[in-house]
């Protein structure tokens, strides 16, 4: 079996013990896109649902210090990479989490990015989960295009923008694309 079909069918193993898929986008940045993933994927997994929470914002990836976790690190072992377990039913993986110090920044471009999605995709074993959470950085690039070409399956978006006309304009490109 080649290498790229070996790939696609872990992601369809693993992406297929989560019920459901959801994206938290935005037009544009510091409208608390992070914020509301982050508080939606605590909600669910306190209301007693098991919830992965994937920070897909490669640039800016704040979920760790969102949620208090800066100081926790994936484990890596033979099965694959294991996400931090913020409660017993809340994983979360970011790219934050193997960043020296939080002001360290990630200057990568497309095919990097793709890469370290398609690993939290991938590599991450998140195991059965309700619900997939994913934490997508501002806009319609890359990132959010490579969420959904390797989940193949999204079940919603929620869309945080603020009132203003430009955030509302941008807002709804997000829209279009979900």
């Amino acid at each position: 079996m080649n290498a790229g079909k070996e790939e696609e069918e872990t992601v369809e193993t693993r992406m297929g013990k989560v019920k459901h898929r959801i994206m938290v986008m935005s037009g544009k940045g510091g409208v608390g896109k992070t914020t509301v993933a982050a508080n939606l994927a605590f909600a669910l997994g306190m209301s007693g649902l098991d919830v992965g929470l994937m920070d897909a914002d490669i640039h800016g990836p704040n979920v760790p210090m969102i949620l208090g976790i800066e100081d926790k690190r994936p484990e890596v072992k033979e099965g694959g990479i294991f996400p931090v377990l913020v409660t017993p039913r809340l994983k979360v993986i970011s790219i934050g989490f193997l960043l020296p110090n939080r002001d360290s920044s990630v200057i990568w471009r497309g095919p990097m990015k793709m890469n370290a999605i398609r690993q939290f995709i991938s590599d991450v074993e998140w195991g059965e989960l309700d619900y997939m959470v994913v934490d997508l950085p501002p806009g319609t690039g890359d990132e959010p295009l490579s969420v959904v070409q390797l989940m193949k399956k999204v079940d919603g978006a929620i869309i945080v923008t603020t009132p203003q006309d430009l955030a509302l304009l941008d807002s709804r490109k997000a829209v279009n694309f979900s």
